[in-house]
């Protein structure tokens, strides 16, 4: 993913879909500072736009592992 803008800025969207995930808790013990657990334990992220490469690629580590296939970070366009 890693989208390059034109003036260098790097920058994602990073979502869960409530209703793939399996609330496993993977994403949040990963990585809490880009996701944290909702009171039913599904996770979400702390926020959405991401601007820095270590959280995109970090956003993507987890993406790859989620078990339900429920974390996608994309290319805000």
């Amino acid at each position: 993913m890693n989208a390059r803008r034109p003036e260098g800025d790097l920058m994602a969207m990073l979502r869960v879909d409530q209703e793939a995930c399996v609330a496993s808790g993977l994403c949040a013990a990963m990585h809490p500072a880009l996701f944290r657990l909702t009171e039913e334990g599904r996770g979400e992220p702390v926020r959405g736009d991401l601007t820095d490469a270590d959280d995109i690629e970090s956003a993507e580590d987890v993406a790859a592992c989620c078990p339900g296939a429920a974390v996608t970070v994309s290319d805000p366009d």
